[in-house]
């Protein structure tokens, strides 16, 4: 296939399919019928394009039909029939790339599922350290509190200490010479 027909985003239009197949839009839609690729619709324009992995398989299966007149790897019923509850098992009619990429899928969701736990445990450190920290503000928030109530109790003692001594001391009437009387 041509570099120059695939653009930046590994797409092929279908005109330029038609060019790579060399067949016209009908030719196109048994083939893509028959090996169950579709061509995928742009949103803004409309129009119809391929994926550059689809085209390279459609292209590699025609390929195969014109040598041997049949499509001998393709599987006419559908790719997944496992019934609920039981796991899905891979046709036969997968190429061995197709497998690789599986098990390169399966083995990347793997080390994202261990780094996620990874980074669970490290913010489960993090925070743990952290919640630490904000246990000692606490107890020593704690002890300042009843340090203050302790103080507020001993100046309310105090307050009332000196309202009680003012009070004795207005008691007394000076009488002169430095002598005082109750």
């Amino acid at each position: 296939m041509e570099n120059t027909i695939v653009d930046n985003k590994g797409t092929v239009s279908a005109s330029d399919v038609r060019k790579i197949l060399d067949t016209d839009n009908s030719g196109i839609k048994d083939l893509c019928r028959k090996l169950k690729v579709f061509p995928k619709r742009d949103k803004e324009t409309g129009k119809a394009f391929f994926l550059r992995d689809d085209v390279e398989f459609l292209k590699r299966m025609k390929d195969l039909h014109s040598q041997s007149g049949r499509y001998s790897e393709i599987d006419q019923r559908p790719l997944y029939n496992a019934q609920p509850g039981q796991a899905l098992a891979i046709p036969q009619s997968f190429e061995k790339n197709q497998l690789l990429l599986i098990n390169e899928f399966r083995t990347t969701v793997e080390k994202m599922l261990i780094n996620q736990d990874k980074l669970i445990e490290r913010m489960q450190s993090t925070l743990e350290d952290k919640l630490d920290g904000l246990d000692e503000v606490v107890v020593e928030l704690i002890q300042a509190k009843t340090e203050n109530e302790n103080l507020r109790i001993k100046l309310n003692q105090l307050t009332k200490e000196n309202y009680e001594l003012k009070s004795n001391i207005e008691a007394f009437r000076p009488i002169g010479f430095g002598l005082y009387v109750k």
